[in-house]
């Protein structure tokens, strides 16, 4: 099971739905910024090739795609654990108004 960190308006991001980010306005966001990618399903492979359909905002960097899941009025990266991607995710909550909060509750 892997950890997830959330972009969300919300006190907890449990309650994202209550102060919710609009796909539209991360639409709108997204649009003007080149290393990301929207897509209604992400693609994964490894031992064996996995689809996930849903609303993705995929930033690619250097070799590796990042998927940021819109779910639940939320952005949400499972896995974040890297510097660069918990960096990138403070800079889209500017943009958006929102905060960076892990599954733990705790706000980076």
């Amino acid at each position: 099971m892997s950890y997830d960190i959330h972009i969300t308006r919300a006190n907890h991001w449990t309650e994202s739905t209550e102060n919710p980010i609009s796909l539209d306005e991360l639409k709108d966001i997204f649009l003007n910024k080149n290393d990301f990618e929207y897509s209604n399903i992400f693609t994964t492979s490894g031992p064996f090739q996995i689809s996930i359909s849903g609303d993705f905002f995929i930033w690619k960097v250097d070799e590796v795609t990042v998927p940021f899941r819109y779910s639940n009025g939320r952005l949400t990266v499972s896995g974040a654990d890297e510097g660069n991607v918990i960096d990138k995710m403070k800079e889209i909550a500017i943009e958006l108004n929102a905060k960076v909060q892990g599954d733990e509750g705790e706000l980076y």
